[in-house]
């Protein structure tokens, strides 16, 4: 049962780049940060009453929270979508998967965890396909385009940088507790950028069914993922539900081409995919001769 949902999961997961591209050629990045952030940041602090009620949080951690919540929710959110909004659904999975390979680097270099050779081969191989990926031909030749997978590439640092800061304060706090309170300081995180969206707008110009898939974005692959997630993570080890996030890109290099016209498999995407997952096996058969798991944290369209 726990390996269905977590599957379930990945689809979820894998429709985002999808399904987000579609939103996002009617609604502005900004707006759709706003939207699903705040929404997320509702649903998590009505489950933080029912769930874990009359905590109070130290004034110490609350600073540190806010910290995470603008690091790892606001910025990484914020950077994903509007990269996402220059790139293509298949560059964002590709990259949003070298997440654990940059949460190891940091957690090396921060003197975190000790470093192994089979950590640093596979992040050196990981990171030598990213670049490729991005590739300093393309900017030149297509600046746009290499622009979004440089914020995509930010997004992802920002993510492995909350993970890697996150761990002691999310000790000593429930899940529900920690997560609601890092989603709140990261919606009034995303709220300018937001509100400048929304003065881009053109309302009349959004049809019907995108708000319905916008609808979508918010509740399945930000609300419904982070609670499936947490339901796993109470069953199975965080190395287990971590692995599953490499099912994501498969999903999407298969289903983009078959949704989005103009999304293509290209040889360079799909090199640069090998060499991003060859190095993200290695990382994990490292961290497993450690008996030492890549802490993976569920945070809503990760």
């Amino acid at each position: 049962m726990v390996h269905l949902v977590l599957i379930f999961v990945q689809v979820i997961m894998a429709s985002l780049a999808i399904v987000g591209r579609i939103v996002l050629r009617e609604i502005p990045p900004g707006v759709l940060v706003l939207m699903r952030i705040w929404g997320a940041a509702s649903v998590l602090a009505i489950a933080r009453h029912l769930f874990d009620p009359g905590v109070r949080l130290n004034r110490r951690d609350l600073a540190q929270f806010a910290f995470l919540g603008l690091l790892g929710v606001a910025g990484n959110q914020s950077l994903l979508l509007f990269g996402l909004s220059h790139s293509t659904a298949i560059n964002a999975t590709i990259l949003i998967a070298t997440i654990p390979a940059f949460t190891v680097l940091l957690s090396i270099v921060t003197r975190r965890e000790p470093p192994s050779g089979l950590k640093v081969s596979g992040i050196g191989l990981a990171a030598a396909g990213t670049i490729y990926l991005i590739g300093p031909d393309q900017v030149s030749l297509a600046p746009a385009f290499a622009f979004g997978n440089a914020l995509l590439v930010l997004g992802v640092i920002c993510y492995a940088l909350y993970l890697t800061y996150s761990r002691e304060v999310l000790q000593r706090y429930r899940a529900v507790t920690a997560t609601a309170t890092v989603m709140l300081f990261g919606a009034l995180g995303v709220t300018p950028v937001g509100l400048y969206g929304l003065t881009r707008m053109r309302w009349g110009e959004v049809h019907s069914g995108t708000w319905l898939l916008a609808g979508y974005v918010v509740l399945f692959p930000t609300i419904v993922a982070y609670f499936l997630n947490l339901w796993a993570l109470r069953r199975v080890s965080s190395n287990l539900v971590a692995a599953y996030i490499y099912v994501q890109p498969v999903l999407t290099v298969v289903t983009a081409p078959l949704v989005l016209e103009d999304e293509h498999l290209t040889t360079r995407a799909a090199l640069a995919g090998l060499a991003i997952f060859a190095g993200l096996a290695l990382v994990i058969l490292g961290e497993q001769r450690q008996r030492r798991a890549v802490r993976v944290e569920s945070l809503p369209g990760e």
